[in-house]
């Protein structure tokens, strides 16, 4: 937390630890926080002895301020299976978090990928399978989708760099999820979003980030102006 006279060179002012932590959980592989709300990925988890089905972590800022601590609750997918990877990446915003499991067999199609909200409930967060699960309309084998996740507001991304957009081979993807009405629900995308120059390989969708109304998707293999 910054210091009252600003950052400085420091230790941290807390850590944070899962309470039933384990060899090779990979605890710490993804993180974000909003205003009092954090959120830890560790995917390689066995959540229900699943093998590496995955989970994620919130962590809620104690009244006193960040200290030392462990899980304010713990996140798993209601349709968890092993090597789903659910945690790889995670993203919060306010009262919403939502979590990636890119090799989750989405409608059982293998590695498609799926992603995950989580809506805290009036209580306070407690341990909770999720509100919504997200997939794309166009899913395949191997898309990756939920390798990369944002959610900002009523608004969340979702990436997916081996998708084959237009017959591109791994050109990429990413999704565009609008929060309905009544609230999130089970459902496919409001808009797929691709790039206009799109080239095979390009693996658009590998990181997302979003901002209100501001989507911002990397693409880290293309190749502009021919520099590869």
């Amino acid at each position: 937390v910054k210091p009252g006279g600003g950052w400085a060179d420091m230790t941290e002012t807390a850590k944070l630890t899962a309470s039933d932590k384990r060899n090779g959980d990979l605890f710490g592989a993804s993180v974000s926080i909003s205003d009092d709300n954090a959120i830890v990925g560790a995917y390689n988890e066995d959540p229900g002895d699943t093998y590496n089905a995955g989970s994620a972590y919130i962590f809620v800022k104690p009244g006193g301020g960040w200290a030392d601590m462990t899980e304010t609750a713990k996140l798993s997918a209601s349709d968890k299976e092993e090597s789903d990877y659910f945690g790889k990446i995670v993203s919060i915003s306010g009262d919403n978090a939502i979590v990636g499991a890119y090799r989750e067999d989405a409608g059982g199609t293998s590695d498609a990928g799926s992603a995950y909200i989580f809506v805290k409930p009036g209580g306070g967060w407690e341990d909770m399978t999720e509100t919504a699960k997200l997939t794309a309309s166009d899913k395949a084998a191997s898309d990756y989708f939920g390798y990369s996740v944002s959610i900002s507001g009523d608004n969340a991304i979702v990436g997916a760099h081996y998708t084959n957009p237009g017959g591109t081979s791994d050109a990429g993807s990413a999704y565009i999820f609008v929060k309905p009405g009544g609230g999130w629900e089970n459902m496919t995308q409001t808009a797929i979003l691709t790039a206009s120059d799109k080239a095979a390989s390009d693996n658009f969708g590998v990181s997302v980030y979003m901002s209100d109304d501001f989507a911002l998707v990397g693409a880290y293999g293309a190749d502009p102006g021919g520099t590869t």
